[in-house]
């Protein structure tokens, strides 16, 4: 029993990952609804995260070597800002699930250039679960009556901006802390768009109590508690099963779309949203079935001994 204990708090801290990180699409939603503007909202919110971060990693800060540092600061200000400020964007002309599941289509750039850069192979299975979230992509939009091409575009723009910072951060992490990286990460990003917001006069446009309740259930829900959790649980049950539990976000994107915007997604829309959970599902699961032992060679059974002949 004390061994499954840790392993059953790892599937509930990346379940409650995977749903941490579906709340923070629909709270902006509601906050771009009430005229809050992108810039604050995501800077403040990265801001408090960047600072809760910061104290949790702050020892092993101190111990991140200064090339990884500036990498991870850097890709925060570019790629983890484009990837946001896109999505938000994206947001503002759609609904939250939409853009949520065209999102997905990160998963496109990184498999397919992990595969031309030789790190992982691209075998039937992957094609196949590619194939599908091409199709699910497709049926998303398509179900969508009249979809807003801008915010098809914004979205998917958006899907790139994360897969390149996910393929620039994969040798990034070997040996440095995830959660120091993190802080830095967060920290590029708040500043980005601290910056932005201050020169167009809007950090005080965050749609009024509503967008507070963005930013802050954002910082604290959405960034922090939804990566460390993340990250414990990696470390529990490991990083395939970790990957598969999140992806709960999905589902659970759908339903709190539908609870607190009163949206509802068309029969095609639905399935392609199962098709993208199933690709995702294919793509990380790894069976592992049980080696076949070669067979044990057992020697021969030593040739009788001619009798001796008897003494006379």
């Amino acid at each position: 029993m004390a061994v499954r204990r840790p392993y059953a708090l790892g599937v509930l801290l990346c379940l409650g990952a995977g749903i941490a990180f579906a709340i923070q699409p629909v709270l902006g939603q509601l906050a771009l609804d009430r005229g809050a503007a992108i810039a604050p909202l995501l800077g403040w919110r990265y801001a408090i995260a960047a600072v809760i971060l910061v104290v949790l990693a702050r020892r092993r800060l101190v111990a991140m070597p200064w090339r990884v540092a500036g990498t991870a600061f850097g890709l925060g200000v570019v790629l983890y800002t484009a990837d946001s400020a896109l999505f938000y964007a994206a947001l503002g002309r759609t609904s939250a699930p939409f853009a949520t599941l065209l999102h997905y289509a990160y998963l496109l750039g990184v498999i397919g250039v992990a595969a031309l850069l030789g790190r992982e192979r691209l075998g039937a299975r992957r094609a196949a679960a590619l194939g599908a979230v091409l199709i699910g992509v497709a049926l998303v939009g398509g179900g969508a009556g009249s979809p807003d091409p801008l915010g098809i575009v914004l979205a998917l723009a958006s899907a790139s901006a994360y897969a390149a910072y996910i393929l620039f951060s994969d040798r990034m992490l070997h040996g440095v802390d995830p959660v120091a990286f993190a802080a830095l990460l967060v920290t590029g990003a708040a500043g980005a768009f601290l910056v932005f917001g201050a020169s167009r006069g809007e950090l005080g446009t965050i749609g009024g109590g509503v967008g507070a309740i963005a930013v802050v259930v954002g910082a604290v829900v959405g960034t922090v508690f939804a990566v460390t959790a993340f990250l414990k649980g990696i470390r529990l049950v490991g990083p395939g099963t970790a990957s598969l539990l999140a992806t709960i976000e999905a589902p659970a994107g759908l339903a709190l779309a539908a609870l607190a915007l009163g949206e509802r997604l068309a029969p095609a829309q639905l399935a392609g949203g199962a098709l993208v959970v199933s690709a995702i599902v294919v793509l990380q699961v790894r069976l592992r079935l049980p080696r076949r032992r070669p067979a044990e060679l057992l020697p021969l059974p030593a040739a009788p001994r001619p009798a001796e002949p008897l003494a006379a």
